[in-house]
């Protein structure tokens, strides 16, 4: 279960990171869908990772 929780937070970084380097790449008006699409979506797996987190807690203890 640690190595999914992980592994997801990897994937959220790194898709926070790839809309930072297209904002500053493109600019805001060029990659806007983009953007917001990668941040969304690494909304939406940080909220499952926590759920997974909480989960793993409530078993464990």
């Amino acid at each position: 279960m640690q190595i999914v929780i992980t592994g997801l937070l990897a994937i959220v970084i790194v898709m926070t990171g790839y809309a930072v380097y297209l904002w500053r790449k493109r600019g805001w008006r060029k990659a806007r869908q983009w953007i917001v699409m990668l941040i969304v979506l690494a909304a939406a797996l940080q909220m499952v990772n926590v759920v997974l987190m909480m989960n793993a807690q409530r078993l464990l203890g």
